[in-house]
């Protein structure tokens, strides 16, 4: 018989926050772009086409809990 791994946790997500500027617009303002993600060089991947990005921080993503 062989045992099967049930660790039902999922991996921890986070908001992840950066100072963005436009690629494609040189007079773009500094302005802050979010995405949820569970590790910063994923959250990166998904936004570093359009922005340049410096990371500002960090956030858990609260769980919804039911009753």
């Amino acid at each position: 018989m062989t045992t099967m791994n049930t660790n039902t946790h999922s991996p921890a997500i986070y908001y992840w926050l950066f100072l963005a500027v436009s690629r494609s617009d040189s007079n773009d303002r500094p302005h802050r772009e979010a995405v949820t993600a569970p590790d910063e060089r994923t959250a990166r991947q998904i936004l570093t086409r359009q922005f340049v990005l410096s990371f500002a921080g960090r956030l858990p993503v609260q769980e919804a809990k039911h009753a």
